[in-house]
């Protein structure tokens, strides 16, 4: 396959890395790139956001726009609807879990999205999918062996869960299940690169860590 498609792997790392904060593994991402330049194949590059409110918060638009340059290199971009992850709650940055949303929340919710995102990306290069997909098809065996992959006192070290516990706050189990069941939408995806907001003020491109790299731009 001709891989005259793709620009060199340096020209495309320099113009990628535009206004990104970190990369995570970037000899990684390098490397998949140099892997897509020689083959022709297009990196799998997904963005989540879970449908948690009719309009797509602002900072968003960061992070679509790497995903849009992604997009305009000639990789496909996924732009991923988290409507099972939405009714658990992302924990992070929260002092308190989440109230819990309903399906019929979750798919008002995210009836807006499309609309809103198609404003920043090419609506026919775009690959749209819902992790209900996967996710509300996981058994409770499956459930149980995803959680063995990982240790309650590496969880515990993130900064949202850590300061609940430093402050006597309560942690429910579930909230313990998102950062597992998420990082699972990276496997089902085939993915290469994961692009997510770091902060409000910047972005993370990940290689994700089940399939593939991490990178966070800057606004």
């Amino acid at each position: 396959m001709s891989s005259a498609k793709f620009k060199p792997v340096e020209e495309q790392l320099a113009y990628l890395k535009k206004g990104v904060a970190e990369i995570i593994r970037e000899e990684e991402l390098k490397a998949k790139l140099a892997e897509s330049v020689k083959t022709g194949k297009p990196l799998r590059v997904y963005l989540g956001v879970d449908p948690t409110a009719p309009d797509i918060h602002l900072g968003h638009t960061v992070v679509l726009r790497k995903l849009k340059q992604f997009q305009d290199m000639g990789h496909t971009a996924v732009f991923l609807i988290g409507d099972f992850s939405a009714m658990i709650g992302d924990p992070t940055g929260q002092s308190e879990t989440r109230p819990p949303l309903t399906r019929e929340q979750v798919d008002a919710n995210a009836k807006t999205y499309l609309a809103q995102v198609y404003k920043i990306l090419n609506r026919e290069k775009t690959e749209v999918r819902y992790n209900s997909e996967w996710l509300g098809k996981l058994s409770s065996t499956e459930v149980v062996q995803l959680c063995a992959h990982y240790r309650l006192a590496r969880m515990l070290e993130r900064e949202d869960f850590r300061s609940r516990l430093d402050a006597n706050l309560p942690i429910s189990v579930h909230e313990l299940l998102y950062p597992l069941l998420t990082a699972y939408d990276a496997v089902a995806l085939k993915s290469d690169v994961e692009l997510a907001r770091q902060s409000r003020n910047s972005i993370c491109w990940c290689i994700a860590r089940f399939s593939g790299s991490t990178v966070c731009p800057r606004r």
